[in-house]
């Protein structure tokens, strides 16, 4: 086996070889990078859940994210792109990922579809002011229709006063998802990449193949072609709108058969419209039989060139009389059928757009219900019923339903759904009932009024712990302060306020209002609450109390003030090495490092600071030191770690 070393590292025994023929001849140039759009082979090396990562060459690397991998759904995308499988991909982008070794990475797309489409499509810059162009109708509004135009990604607006050169009342009723139609550029802006299209008629008289495609349209729904098949290439049966052009076919190919004349056939058309327009549900022998009797009735109405002794002579004879007479009929008939004509093929075509759309939706959701993505992302109702059936006593599922109905703007559905809920969660799910409380209560603030969010509120009481119920009212009204009107911080202020005279003698409240007050600039009244609140409290919950609303000043007020507080507290509590240890975090997450090596310094010299602010017991102390060092691993150096072991040798010396 011949090889050929291509390169080597000095820092690192490994050599790069390569055992193909022109490399081993001598060819060790790198190859050519490709090009964008172009199409090119690369060997598979990694596939995960996100997508595969491929191997173009020494220097160049490829990715291909998991979308774009195939058309359809791949449920083990490693199994079908196993390591070393030669694959083809059309290049995106390429991107230079290391400047040092020159190395890049290429973004592939190997779905079959994109392979395939060969041909350039259009973009929004190669579009001109007064172009015409061929589009599809994707999306209708009240206030126009959007069209996307043919081979291109760009989509534009046709304003409703440019639909037509007529009024439009109802677009809807006009146009359908799927339509072909043709469009002028009116208006295009660069800036936010937007087009505004025409379908006026007027702007296409001129055009020569307009007249061409309509009859193209009507003849292939006519029945130019023997069978309409579907998507999946399965023959399809034509439905009732096809009827009438089934049978005018069948009627051609049989006079076809039996060598009838032109004028002939021209009268037997004519004839079969107005027998289909009169008899549709009658059969074929009823049919003929109606043709003959009619014939029969307008030999004797023109009483002009009729020979009772030679019928085959006077056949023709009262053909042409017929025409004569009925000339003027005819051409009314021709022109009435002409619409029918065109208005039929349009249902059609509508009819069977919307039939495509309805199968592939069914297929969507049978492959989401098979492959289980239906129960990770619900979308209907009956999606939702399914999961609380197996699980009724998931309050996420619950709130989910309930968000769903928002989203259909049906509130009162919504409503309903949290009702079922109380009923269908068993009694000792009382955090799972709360949830569902939670989500009513921010319905109630968002859609409903305030005497039904109050009713809400007391109903909540009367099956939950009130206190939490409250905090949790609270809470999300101070989530809708910073995005709503002043309105929303009376109503507010006067929730807390409720709260607190509520339940005066739990320090939660306190914390939870005075927290509220600091969030929103608001000391000087956070500082009044305060003191309320010791007041209102027992005093073995001073200690605690305190100490949260000193931490609530270190994270939103001043920290000057908190300080103080903490100071205070450590005067009055000279034992409590918690409250210490507090101390010291609060000023190390504020980066107040001195500071908190200084609270240190003093709490093991109290006697050379001049200070008696701690008075610890020696298992105290142990821990102190414990922490002290543990402080200065994290934010000091070795010489301040020694001052650490210093000082503890020092205290025990002096012990």
């Amino acid at each position: 086996m011949l090889c050929r070393v291509l390169s080597g590292v000095p820092s690192k025994p490994m050599v790069e070889v390569s055992l193909r023929g022109c490399r081993v001849e001598g060819d060790t140039d790198d190859d050519e990078m490709p090009e964008v759009d172009e199409t090119i082979q690369a060997f598979v090396v990694d596939t995960n859940k996100k997508g595969c990562f491929l191997r173009l060459g020494r220097q160049v690397e490829g990715r291909v994210i998991l979308k774009e991998l195939c058309d359809g759904f791949l449920p083990d995308p490693a199994a079908s792109f196993p390591t070393g499988r030669l694959v083809v991909g059309k290049v995106k982008g390429i991107t230079k990922t290391n400047k040092a070794n020159c190395k890049f990475t290429v973004d592939l797309d190997m779905r079959e579809s994109v392979l395939l489409d060969t041909q350039k499509k259009l973009k929004f810059e190669e579009i001109e002011v007064g172009s015409k162009f061929k589009g599809t109708v994707t999306r209708i509004e009240d206030y126009g229709v959007f069209v996307r135009i043919e081979n291109s990604d760009v989509s534009g607006l046709v304003h409703k006063s440019e639909c037509s050169d007529n009024y439009i009342k109802d677009l809807a009723h006009l146009y359908d998802p799927g339509d072909l139609v043709k469009v002028v550029a009116l208006k295009k802006d660069d800036e936010k990449k937007q087009l505004g299209f025409s379908m006026k008629a007027s702007l296409f008289e001129d055009d020569d193949d307009s007249d061409d495609d309509d009859d193209e349209a009507s003849m292939s729904d006519a029945g130019s072609e023997d069978h309409v098949r579907d998507e999946s290439g399965n023959q399809d049966v034509l439905d009732s709108d096809d009827e009438f052009f089934a049978t005018k076919l069948a009627a051609k190919m049989k006079r076809d058969g039996e060598g009838v004349s032109d004028d002939d056939e021209e009268m037997a058309e004519t004839h079969d419209t107005s027998d289909s327009e009169s008899e549709s549900d009658s059969s074929s022998e009823d049919e003929s039989d109606s043709e003959e009797k009619s014939k029969q009735a307008k030999g004797l109405d023109t009483n002009v060139g009729f020979d009772w002794g030679g019928p085959a002579a006077s056949t023709k004879p009262t053909r042409k009389s017929s025409m004569d007479e009925d000339d003027v009929d005819d051409s009314s008939e021709e022109g009435e059928n002409e619409d029918a004509l065109h208005k039929s093929s349009h249902k059609s075509r509508r009819k069977q757009a919307q039939r495509r759309r309805e199968e592939q939706e069914i297929a969507r959701r049978e492959t989401a219900l098979a492959d289980g993505t239906a129960d990770e992302n619900p979308e209907t109702t009956g999606d939702f019923e399914r999961l609380l059936a197996g699980n009724p006593n998931s309050s996420e599922l619950w709130i989910r339903f309930m968000a769903f109905h928002l989203t259909l703007a049906d509130i009162p559905a919504a409503r309903e759904v949290a009702e079922r809920a109380f009923k269908r969660i068993e009694f000792r799910q009382e955090r799972e009932k709360l949830n569902v409380w939670c989500a009513l209560l921010t319905l109630e603030l968002k859609y409903g009024s305030a005497a039904s969010l109050q009713d809400a509120v007391d109903r909540a009481c009367q099956h939950n712990n009130p206190k939490q119920v409250y905090l949790r009212i609270c809470e999300i009204m101070e989530k809708e302060v910073t995005h709503s009107s002043p309105d929303s911080t009376e109503r507010t202020d006067e929730m807390f306020r409720k709260m607190t005279k509520k339940f005066k003698d739990k320090k939660k409240v306190w914390i939870a209002h005075v927290e509220y007050l600091l969030k929103s600039g608001r000391h000087e009244e956070a500082h009044a609450l305060s003191k309320r609140a010791l007041g209102s409290l027992a005093a073995y919950k001073h200690v605690e109390t305190m100490s949260k609303f000193a931490q609530l000043v270190f994270e939103y007020g001043s920290a000057e003030r908190a300080r103080t507080l903490f100071d205070g507290l450590l005067l009055k509590h000279p034992k409590r090495l918690d409250l210490f240890f507090v101390y010291v975090d609060k000023e190390k997450k504020h980066g107040e490092i001195d500071t908190a090596r200084s609270l240190f310094q003093r709490a093991v010299n109290p006697q050379s600071s001049g200070s008696s602010m701690m008075k610890l017991s020696d298992r105290q102390m142990k821990s102190l030191f414990k922490k002290w060092f543990t402080f200065e691993e994290q934010c000091g150096t070795d010489e301040t770690q020694g001052r650490v072991k210093l000082a503890a040798r020092a205290y025990v010396d002096r012990l």
